[in-house]
């Protein structure tokens, strides 16, 4: 039963997947860009709904939480590059879209070349000289991840945090902090490191900078944490959204960037559900504390004097403070369901 589920869910993916590129190219040829919206709209709603029925019908997600969590994940950003392929880029760049960067976006592309001429230039460009360093990079962190959860205690990873004591608290949630950060950098690197070799197109780090020493919670969420889930959800809310509600109801910038917070919250619900049965709600509230915290931040014009190193080190420590406070509000819901613990039995 949890094999039939399993082939199931990704002979339907693929299946969904390949369609939806035959249509593109279709498309493409008869310049039929209204043909395009459909599909992408209708392959949205169809991989979700085959995610979630068998996630009903089967025991696949409940006996594996890592499995529940991955294709989980790549469900939900598929399905959002299904609609940012289709609203989110003009047409006539569409158009020029060679199947090769269609399938590698699928694959891994965080974002699309921003423009027409730099589409063009990527045919031009050799960098699978680059593609060693990343993979090796990878490797790196991918050893360091593996100590700590081989090192860290298991109580750690699924007791209740009212049964911790305070100094254990604050020393859990930074360590799966820098496992959720190692864990996703090392299998992207790597995993970016072989597209790059394989394919011979340029793709920047899911993690462009380290993001412990951010000074803002604005700097953290917009230029260091996860570029794969950071671009779907700016593309989706400053874009593909105003772009079918604005003849309704105009959307402003705050707007846009308090639902980009929402829409996580709603993405990672949907997560904690695949991977434990059951909605939390603590998903959805940390990260609206934290859109209408970066909202506080941009509005206040924090942190302040932020060349100095004074303003610096005030910025990372509230940003630090702020994430020690809400972590538990992230983290429990999948401690509760066992990710954490399932990640230390691999190990072991």
């Amino acid at each position: 039963m949890v094999e039939n589920a399993l082939v199931t869910l990704v002979s339907s993916f693929f299946i969904i997947v390949i369609l939806y590129i035959c249509i593109l190219r279709t498309s493409q040829y008869f310049n039929t860009p209204h043909v395009l919206h459909f599909v992408s709209i209708i392959s949205s709603i169809s991989l979700l709904f085959v995610c979630v029925y068998v996630k009903l019908s089967s025991s696949l997600f409940i006996r594996s939480s890592l499995v529940a969590f991955s294709l989980g994940g790549l469900a939900s950003s598929t399905s959002f590059k299904f609609l940012e392929l289709a609203f989110a880029y003009k047409w006539t760049y569409i158009r020029q879209m060679p199947l090769k960067l269609v399938v590698l976006y699928f694959l891994a592309l965080p974002r699309m070349p921003e423009s027409e001429a730099k589409l063009k230039d990527i045919s031009k460009q050799n960098v699978r000289g680059e593609c060693f360093g990343m993979i090796l990079q990878g490797i790196y962190k991918f050893i360091i991840f593996q100590t700590i959860l081989y090192l860290i205690p298991s109580e750690w990873l699924a007791t209740s945090p009212s049964l911790m004591s305070p100094r254990s608290y604050f020393i859990r949630y930074g360590l799966l902090g820098a496992i959720l950060y190692l864990s996703m950098d090392s299998v992207t690197s790597i995993g970016f490191g072989f597209y790059m070799l394989l394919f011979n197109i340029r793709i920047n780090p899911a993690f462009p900078a380290f993001p412990f020493v951010s000074t803002s919670l604005r700097e953290f969420w917009s230029k260091r944490w996860n570029n794969l889930v950071k671009t779907s959800l700016q593309l989706i809310s400053f874009i593909v959204i105003p772009k079918l509600i604005d003849p309704i109801k105009p959307m402003s910038k705050t707007i846009k960037s308090l639902f980009a917070y929402i829409l996580s919250g709603c993405l990672h619900e949907y997560l904690v559900w695949f991977v434990s049965g059951k909605w939390s709600g603590k998903s959805m509230i940390f990260f609206s504390i934290h859109g209408l915290l970066v909202l506080l931040e941009i509005k206040m014009k924090l942190p302040i004097r932020s060349n100095t190193f004074q303003g610096k080190l005030t910025g990372w420590i509230w940003t630090i403070g702020i994430m020690f406070i809400t972590l538990p509000l992230f983290f429990d819901p999948f401690i509760e369901a066992g990710l954490f613990s399932a990640m230390k039995s691999n190990v072991n």
